[in-house]
């Protein structure tokens, strides 16, 4: 998903020559490869240990918990009083990658010149990484009003290769990082009506590592970091037509990050330069529609649609002081996600859910990374929680997700203009998901 087309000078250039060209560019690779393990595109939904459970079908409908000021702040009317909840989920992913012919070439007045790229298969790149968060509910004007505040983490990504494997021209490791806090509120403007919004003030933390092919000798080493605060917004409604049946609509705005930082280059050890660089990240809205349904007190079924604007990522544009932007087509496209669940109170204690999601990729042919080539995803969820007292609950949940296998056939200039690579490859992953929750009732 790099280019590094605006690198024309040899490696025999002045190493801060070479440096300022290659920095943008490595910005760019820093924002490119960066999605995650659990969701489709860089979005995490693992947000609400009991949407979980559910495969998060119905999730904008069913405000079961204090985790609606995350899929729909309106829910928090529904809630019976004061609420916290803070929980944990713990993202186990595994990716396998083959090398299906990836080469380096040069440019000669003869014609190219092209070898294989050796190295090993880079190993699963993915350790088991925490998605933590939590959030507060508190009522106002006996219950018609509510005031709240969310903790999550709705983009990442975390992953490593080993650093000799053949894909390193593409990627080495790669960290993304989102810490989103949402104050919210919430107004019941009618009996069977209720609206709720929220401001999004996000923070974004990035980190790539990967190799240029530098012809003879050792490859050069690029490591960049940057970072930013950004705001968005989230608002919803929630229409109780019947008592037994709940309808949810929420949005949640794009929110453009700029990322700035430094770009490092080393080569075997010895520094070549530490200069600036920056590039936009346009994360996506989201559009969410619900339905919960009580067949009877006991049994609940739910649905869920949403729709993400990963269009807006068609794009990177690097600003670059005193020169044009350089822009890198990434043509991601449109996608939605369906969910289907259903959950039964077997007694006044206990409560068990399940549910099953189709999770559509954003990402297309000829720009899919190895950053974790992302496939179409299908999950299947179940969960449990046990009231503890009126006060105490605990929620549990697994997720097994399966990932459909991804083709990467991407291109990278090397360090001079007749340098470069070829990045191929056939990926198969899954991912286990492991949650828990304790809620509790003031």
């Amino acid at each position: 998903m790099k280019r590094f087309g605006d690198v024309s000078r040899p490696l025999a250039a002045s190493a801060s020559h070479f440096a300022s060209r290659l920095a943008v560019t490595s910005v760019l690779a820093l924002l490119a490869g960066a999605q995650p393990a659990s969701a489709a595109g860089f979005y995490i939904k693992e947000q609400s240990v009991t949407g979980l459970g559910r495969a998060f079908a119905g999730e904008s409908a069913m405000a079961e918990d204090a985790s609606t000021i995350f899929f729909n702040p309106a829910g928090m009317t529904r809630l019976q009083g004061p609420e916290a909840t803070a929980g944990a989920h713990l993202l186990v992913p595994r990716a396998d990658l083959e090398n299906r012919g990836s080469s380096a070439s040069v440019r000669t007045p003869a014609g190219a010149v092209t070898r294989p790229i050796g190295g090993s298969d880079g190993g699963n790149p993915y350790d088991p990484t925490p998605v933590p968060n939590a959030y507060f509910a508190y009522p106002l004007m006996d219950r018609d009003l509510w005031v709240g505040l969310g903790v999550s983490a709705p983009f990442g990504l975390a992953n490593k290769y080993n650093a000799d494997w053949f894909g390193r021209y593409d990627s080495i490791e790669t960290d993304l990082l989102t810490i989103d806090i949402a104050p919210s509120v919430a107004y019941k403007v009618l009996d069977w009506v209720s609206i709720g919004g929220g401001i999004d003030i996000q923070y974004a933390d990035a980190k790539l590592t990967n190799a240029i092919f530098a012809g003879t000798g050792p490859d050069i080493i690029s490591n960049v970091e940057g970072d930013d605060w950004a705001v968005g917004y989230n608002v919803g409604i929630l229409f109780e037509p019947l008592p037994t049946t709940r309808v949810g609509i929420h949005y949640r705005s794009k929110i453009d990050h700029t990322l700035e930082g430094d770009v490092k280059l080393n080569r075997a050890g010895t520094s070549l330069s530490n200069l600036p660089g920056s590039a936009d990240l346009d994360l996506p809205d989201i559009i969410a529609v619900g339905f919960a349904h009580d067949v009877t007190p006991a049994l609940t079924v739910m649905a869920e649609y949403n729709w993400y604007g990963w269009s807006s990522f068609k794009e990177i544009r690097v600003k670059r002081s005193g020169l044009a932007d350089q822009v890198v087509t990434q043509n991601y496209q449109d996608t939605f996600s369906v969910a289907l669940g259903a959950q039964y109170k077997v007694d006044d204690a206990w409560t068990v859910r399940g549910g099953f999601q189709y999770d559509e990729t954003p990402t297309v042919d000829g720009f899919r990374s190895t950053r974790t080539p992302d496939g179409d995803r299908y999950w299947l969820s179940a969960g449990l929680s046990y009231d503890v007292s009126d006060s105490f609950t605990v929620d549990v949940a697994y997720t097994h997700v399966f990932i459909d296998d991804a083709d990467v056939n991407t291109s990278q200039t090397g360090a001079a203009a007749a340098l470069s690579t070829n990045t191929r490859a056939m990926s198969e992953g899954s991912v286990d998901i492991f949650a828990a929750a304790l809620r509790y009732k003031f």
